[in-house]
């Protein structure tokens, strides 16, 4: 499952644009570790492969920095890109047109994470039964003009119910899509491991408060999972994060 010593209460995707560019993305990051995030993914779906194994490689240094300075632990995810995973020894996420569960599992090993994106009760049974899939990614919640090929908005409810048997499968759930801090009232109840978001922490002017805001609030707002709940024990987590 997840590493051991991973908070998945707040997971950030990055974004290059909504950072600032490539060379901004390694400080969000560091400040969205900073103040909360247990779980970043590195996503950029028009870098090329070079760049995108140096931009992998600086956001692994900046998880580590921000894990030296604040005695916490935080897991770096790469999105599709098994073989950037592969060779910096990090955990992977793919969606239902990338990469299969099994192509990533064999890229990135048993000890890392492998999450996988559903949108239906059939996307989720199918990660719980390959036996691959440690966390899956539940939305979109809300429309997002961050991710334009999404499915169609599950709401509240629609997360509240591929929750529920994500988690009782073994597997580690996230809602994710349009989230807001203004908006996790509505998501009371919902019964997640955690929340996902992109632009609320990509384009904060301030990413560490932003980030400290969402995760409170998540918990003051009763969306995550009770404690005592949670899947399966984590494995622990080898030399990278």
């Amino acid at each position: 499952m997840i590493p051991e010593g991973v908070d998945p209460a707040l997971y950030f995707i990055t974004d290059t644009a909504l950072c600032g560019g490539p060379e901004r993305v390694p400080h969000v990051v560091y400040e969205a570790v900073a103040g909360g995030a247990g779980i970043v993914q590195v996503r950029d779906k028009h870098a090329d492969d070079a760049a995108f194994l140096a931009l992998a490689r600086a956001c692994r240094d900046a998880v580590r920095r921000a894990e030296d300075a604040l005695g916490r632990t935080a897991a770096l995810v790469v999105n599709d890109r098994v073989g950037v995973a592969e060779r910096l020894g990090l955990h992977v996420h793919v969606g239902q047109s990338d990469a299969s569960l099994a192509v990533a599992r064999r890229a990135v090993g048993p000890e890392r994470m492998v999450g996988v994106s559903a949108s239906t009760a059939e996307e989720v049974r199918a990660a719980a039964e390959s036996g691959v899939a440690d966390l899956v990614g539940i939305g979109p919640v809300w429309a997002t003009p961050t991710k334009t090929d999404a499915a169609a908005p599950l709401g509240p409810e629609g997360l509240a119910a591929l929750a529920g048997p994500a988690r009782a499968a073994g597997l580690v759930a996230v809602g994710i899509g349009g989230i807001r801090a203004d908006r996790l009232p509505l998501l009371r109840g919902a019964g997640v491991d955690g929340i996902c978001v992109v632009s609320a922490i990509a384009a904060s002017e301030n990413p560490r408060a932003a980030a400290r805001e969402l995760r409170a609030a998540a918990v003051d707002e009763g969306v995550l999972a009770a404690a005592g709940s949670a899947a399966p024990a984590a494995r622990s987590e080898g030399a990278a994060s």
